[in-house]
């Protein structure tokens, strides 16, 4: 299905005329992506699960799933400060592994969730799809860049719409670092393993599904493990920004909030290995009840690089026709219907092309 791009600027009064039957729900929903905050450590024999956990979540829910690995512990090569702090105040006393979904103050195993299919079986995922059917009254774009020549700050611009009116403003923002593929030498790197059927003691036995099969067959001790999702720095984990939200707050009107998150903190030099590898993340809370309202996480651009132009789907540096055109190509190609976007295609950043961003590039061309 291609638009006749001959039709250029004629064909927009034909194209606003479609927003009148694009569904309000396409056009002023949000779509929710949820945080999982799992905290874990090398020491500790029983976070292997979790590692699992935080794998299948990232393959199944992509863009919607923002996992952050914390590595709590004394000893532990990974642990930052500040982040153990919050996991006092969420989860008191309640060790590794555990993990949070948007900061509700329920312990999930970051394995078996909430048990729903057995405790020795994969089942986190059914609580964090559960998460993400939740409405949501805000979204969070992110925009992240290294802010000098050095990589020695990333610039975190994030902007806030709500969808409701509000004299007061109970909401802050988060900004956190993660980096993948984090590995190291030495005992304190190696990844300690209870499921390992080499030990009598082991709990592989219990845990029988394909997902574990490499931690069973593995060593007590384990080498050469791969970390991925780790936090590396973080700017107000646990109560936000101050100032990040201002109040009022006036529906669909956004707000923009920049601040700089270090990698020269002493443990962030100590831990980032490959700064290619990192991702920022931007997360809003509620303030009066610590939850997640919504998040977004970003990759980091090069300092000096300008920002893309929102709507150019075609990357021809502006905004028309020929973007719809590209989404309505995009969209007849798509094997499932709204299935994860392509590229620029997904204009209004909900992880799926369909007639959502179609309306985001009228409103575009009609605002320009």
């Amino acid at each position: 299905m291609t638009l006749p791009l001959s039709l250029g600027r004629t064909a927009f009064p034909f194209l606003v005329s479609l927003l009148s039957v694009i569904p309000a729900s396409a056009q002023e929903s949000f779509v929710r992506r949820s945080v999982v905050e799992e905290f874990t450590g090398t020491w500790c024999g029983h976070c292997p699960r979790g590692m699992v956990g935080m794998e299948r979540l990232a393959e199944q829910f992509g863009d919607r799933f923002i996992g952050i690995a914390v590595h709590t512990g004394s000893g532990e090569p990974m642990a930052i400060p500040g982040y153990p702090d919050l996991q006092e105040q969420l989860l008191p006393g309640s060790g590794a592994p555990s993990c949070v979904i948007n900061r509700v103050a329920y312990k999930f195993d970051p394995y078996s969730g909430s048990g729903q299919r057995g405790a020795t079986h994969y089942g986190i995922d059914l609580d964090f799809a559960a998460s993400l059917a939740m409405p949501t009254e805000a979204k969070v774009e992110l925009k992240a860049q290294w802010d000098d020549e050095f990589q020695w700050d990333v610039r975190f611009t994030a902007t806030t719409t709500f969808n409701i009116d509000s004299s007061n403003a109970p909401y802050r923002l988060v900004f956190v670092l993660t980096e993948d593929g984090l590995t190291g030498t030495g005992d304190k790197w190696e990844q300690t393993n209870y499921f390992s059927l080499e030990t009598a003691s082991s709990v592989g036995d219990k845990y029988l599904d394909d997902d574990l099969a490499f931690w069973r067959s593995a060593p007590y001790h384990v080498p050469g493990v791969t970390y991925n999702h780790v936090a590396v720095n973080t700017l107000g984990v646990k109560n936000g920004i101050e100032g990040s939200i201002k109040a009022p707050i006036v529906s669909f009107e956004p707000q923009t909030y920049t601040n700089v998150v270090t990698t020269l903190a002493n443990h962030t030099q100590r831990l980032i290995q490959d700064k290619n590898r990192l991702t920022a993340i931007a997360i809003l809370i509620n303030t009066e009840s610590g939850e997640v309202v919504n998040a977004s996480k970003a990759t980091i651009r090069a300092f000096g690089e300008p920002d893309a132009v929102k709507g150019d789907v075609n990357g021809d540096g502006i905004v028309d026709v020929a973007d719809i055109s590209t989404i309505l190509t995009i969209m007849a190609t798509i094997a499932t219907p709204g299935a994860s976007a392509t590229g620029n295609a997904d204009v209004n950043a909900d992880g799926s092309v369909d007639v959502a961003d179609i309306s985001a590039v009228l409103t575009i061309m009609a605002n320009s």
